[in-house]
């Protein structure tokens, strides 16, 4: 009795050895092919990332050359505008009489000026790529009755500076040494804010190289 072997149940026969040899052989050259494809498939996806990437930024910088003229058109109504604020602005040479104007207000309105306190100038840096607009804030405490207040806060905004009133306090005003049953005093004492901007010459700087007008504390 004839005994056939077998491999993967193909007789090992001549014609089943060269079914297997061509298998191999069939085998062999698969492995090649992918060896040789898989890399350039992968660099075809990353040139294909690449292009995508770059189809991004063209129809960005498409995007943005169209906006150019809408853009351009903005920076002219915005320079048109901040210069009508400018010319709204007095020169830096007139914050030195902000203490003077102050005092003849307070004395105009029958206050009593007992602080003036300013600070350093200081240029806005909101602005300060364009313009050169500097402000100098002074703490302000002084004696008058409720109605003297507000008469001095309308005489602050006839001024020909650009000044800005903020975190005002009003308190009654205690009466040292006052005998019992003495009715409450109508005068106050207002602390305020007064912020004063002026034009200032020269490049627009952040620097605290400027001062203010002074500090006065009334006798």
């Amino acid at each position: 009795m004839t005994t056939t072997n077998r491999f993967l149940g193909i007789e090992l026969n001549r014609q089943g050895i060269a079914l297997l040899v061509g298998l191999g052989g069939l085998l062999v050259v698969l492995l090649i092919g992918l060896q040789i494809t898989l890399p350039q498939y992968n660099r075809l996806a990353d040139l294909d990332g690449q292009i995508a990437q770059r189809n991004a930024e063209i129809a960005s910088k498409q995007s943005l050359l169209a906006q150019l003229p809408t853009l351009t058109a903005e920076r002219e109504r915005s320079a048109k505008l901040l210069a009508s604020v400018a010319s709204l602005i007095p020169p830096a040479e007139k914050l030195p009489t902000l203490l003077v104007d102050t005092t003849r207000l307070v004395k105009a309105s029958n206050g009593e000026l007992r602080q003036f306190t300013p600070s350093q100038t200081k240029a806005l840096p909101e602005v300060a790529d364009s313009i050169n607009i500097q402000a100098n804030t002074a703490k302000i405490s002084l004696n008058a009755t409720f109605a003297e207040v507000l008469t001095l806060m309308r005489n602050f905004e006839r001024l020909d500076a650009l000044v800005r009133i903020e975190n005002v306090s009003l308190q009654p005003l205690e009466i040292k040494n006052a005998p019992p049953g003495t009715p409450p005093s109508q005068r106050l004492a207002a602390e305020f804010d007064l912020t004063a901007y002026v034009l200032g010459s020269g490049p627009p700087s952040t620097t605290e190289d400027d001062k203010g007008p002074g500090s006065k504390t009334a006798n």
